[in-house]
């Protein structure tokens, strides 16, 4: 699909999984390409992506933020270069050696860039709330004519996003429909047929669910993209979650199993028998409701965005005041809820507990997309409580005060 823009919005105002897939429908993506096969989304607007990520922001973390060699590597088709090739003795990644070897055609690869770059952390928040899954993101800087990776295929979904220059694109048989994170490519494994090939230009972007094998290469000129990895939890996850939770409860699932049971003779039959016992004991005396809470968790922990205002905020010479304009922080991914005599707020991997009578205040302060004032809040608190109230969500970072 082919669609003219105009420049995006400002960031704050986006709804970002929508601009990620614009002009495709979300309904559409989420029906016929989500854990199903690719999206190539094509637009005629080179500059889409460019207020996410610029080679400027390259050059800072490369140039200013002490990187280590987890944070930037470098790579040439078939395998990494050695580290030692552009990191001193202590670990410490050296500009003026990657530039050396980007010259000689190695892809430079900035990882987790989203715990440094503030578009590219409140892109990944989005998406983490909308598919309750944990997301990164990766950013390659390609030279012309060069290839990065050889074909493979990744363990999570990933969207890739080009923001300069253009990729030729070749798509593979696809070996492992949906793999696991044990179920990794192996290098040198023979890619298959090509089963399409196509040109990711600037402003475009490509969907692939995990498992499918494809590699890509730049053409005549220099190629930057980000690509945004969801690692979601799959149903394996929670079964095995819930097994090993339910054995520290229940001491039959800790038995050692039949003495016999790998010896000549021992019966296929007993074996399915205790094996349908067993999971009958997991399905019937186990209420896995801890272990969906305990991944829920890790998601709210996992989904942050870059606090940049914090220090500032304290240092502010105005007071926070009934009539003062607060908002929630753009990008942040919480859960309210009420737990017996107290009403909850997780972000963050932090938890606030506040007693069970300002539950519709803290509601509203969490849930409320548009800016409100403080005297806004309901009135299960006095004028006091809201000034209160509000005083400690922007303190712990929940709430944002107006600029103006």
């Amino acid at each position: 699909m082919t669609t003219d823009h105009t420049e995006p919005g400002p960031a704050d105002a986006r709804d970002w999984y929508a601009w990620l897939l614009d002009p495709v429908p979300i309904a559409d993506f989420e029906r016929d390409h989500y854990e199903q096969r690719l999206l190539h989304v094509r637009r005629e607007a080179p500059s889409y992506y460019a207020s996410l990520l610029t080679v400027a922001d390259l050059d800072l973390v490369l140039g200013t933020h002490s990187a280590g060699r987890g944070d930037i590597r470098v790579v040439r088709g078939e395998e990494s270069v050695d580290a030692a090739e552009y990191t001193n003795a202590a670990g410490r990644v050296q500009p003026l050696e990657v530039a050396r070897l980007f010259d000689d055609g190695a892809t430079v690869v900035f990882n987790q860039l989203h715990q440094r770059v503030p578009a590219l952390a409140q892109l990944t928040v989005a998406l983490g709330r909308r598919f309750s899954s944990r997301v990164q993101t990766n950013v390659y800087l390609t030279p012309p004519e060069a290839q990065g990776f050889a074909p493979h295929w990744d363990t999570h979904d990933v969207f890739v996003l080009q923001v300069r220059g253009t990729k030729r694109w070749s798509i593979y048989d696809t070996r492992v429909r949906l793999p696991l994170r044990g179920q990794r490519f192996e290098p040198g494994t023979p890619p298959g047929d090509v089963r399409d090939e196509f040109e990711l230009r600037p402003g475009s972007a490509v969907y692939l669910p995990r498992g499918l094998m494809h590699s890509a290469r730049s053409t005549d000129e220099a190629s930057l993209h980000v690509t945004l990895g969801l690692t979601a939890f799959t149903w394996a996850d929670l079964l095995i979650e819930s097994v090993a939770a339910a054995a520290l409860e229940e001491e039959s699932l800790r038995r050692n199993l039949p003495h016999g049971f790998a010896r000549e003779g021992f019966p296929a039959a007993e074996r399915r028998r205790l094996f349908a016992k067993k999971l009958s004991v997991v399905q019937s005396r186990f209420e896995p409701e801890a272990v969906w809470r305990r991944l829920a968790d890790e998601v709210l922990a996992t989904g942050a965005p870059l606090f940049t205002d914090l220090l500032g905020e304290r240092l502010r010479d105005d007071e926070l005041t009934l009539r003062s304009r607060v908002r929630r922080r753009a990008g942040l991914l919480a859960e309210a809820a009420v737990e017996g005599e107290a009403c909850v707020l997780r972000f963050c991997g932090r938890e606030l507990r506040l007693p069970a009578g300002a539950w519709p205040a803290l509601r509203f302060a969490a849930t409320t997309a548009d800016e409100f004032a403080v005297t806004d809040l309901p009135d299960c608190l006095d004028g006091a409580g809201k000034l209160t109230l509000a005083t400690r969500l922007v303190r712990e970072g929940m709430l944002q005060r107006s600029r103006s």
